[in-house]
């Protein structure tokens, strides 16, 4: 698979294209509660800012924890909200060992997000690999445990996000073909003082997440 990865991470489609390409799937936040979270998340990011620093990866002090703590300031908010408005039991598990069905073990993953119908009945939803290095190096660990994931789910559709901290880039598998978003970013030096800018352009990883949510673990099909 070395060589198809290699050809395949050089091919990208636009996040718009991604948000359209099944639609929503099942119950999602409303328009007017997506709108107040993403200032939430502004706001968090913020914070985040203000407490940890501008993350730059050439810093020294720059950990992979601050990416891991800047995934948390995005999701928990999301999924507080969806959690509230559509009353699934959706959970984040942080460290989560994804294993297929074969038995194969693949590792840790940093964030997975587990859909919970019944006690035992858990629909993986998304996964978030986080690296301080670059969103490259995450990118093959997210598209084994989204394998695993689909397997485990006995078909559906399932989403991964692969951060360095600023750049997010968007992964869906439908079983069939891997699609990917080009990298988009979450954060800018400026943001402090531009909020207006931040919710025009770079709130979109909320509606990623949130599509993913929606449709995450779902029987749609399609092609990437």
């Amino acid at each position: 698979m070395g060589l198809r990865f290699k050809i395949w991470k050089k091919y990208c489609i636009p996040i718009d294209k991604m948000l359209k390409q099944d639609g929503p799937k099942g119950d999602g936040i409303r328009e007017e509660i997506v709108e107040k979270t993403k200032q939430k998340v502004y706001d968090h990011l913020i914070e985040y800012i203000e407490s940890e620093g501008y993350p730059i990866e050439s810093d020294e002090d720059f950990k992979e924890a601050n990416v891991n703590d800047l995934v948390i300031f995005i999701i928990a908010p999301i999924l507080a909200a969806f959690r509230r408005e559509t009353g699934r039991e959706i959970y984040l598990h942080r460290e989560k060992d994804i294993v297929s069905i074969d038995k194969k073990f693949h590792g840790y993953e940093a964030f997975v997000m587990m859909d919970f119908i019944g006690m035992e009945d858990g629909k993986h939803v998304l996964v978030v690999e986080a690296k301080k290095s670059s969103i490259g190096q995450a990118k093959w660990q997210c598209l084994l445990a989204l394998k695993d994931m689909l397997d485990n789910n006995l078909g559906g559709v399932v989403y991964g996000f692969v951060t360095a901290g600023v750049e997010w880039q968007m992964i869906r598998y439908d079983g069939k073909d891997f699609t990917q978003t080009g990298p988009f970013q979450v954060l800018f030096r400026t943001m402090g003082y531009e909020k207006e800018e931040w919710m025009k352009r770079y709130s979109v990883v909320v509606d990623c997440i949130h599509m993913a949510l929606r449709g995450g673990g779902s029987g749609a099909t399609g092609s990437g």
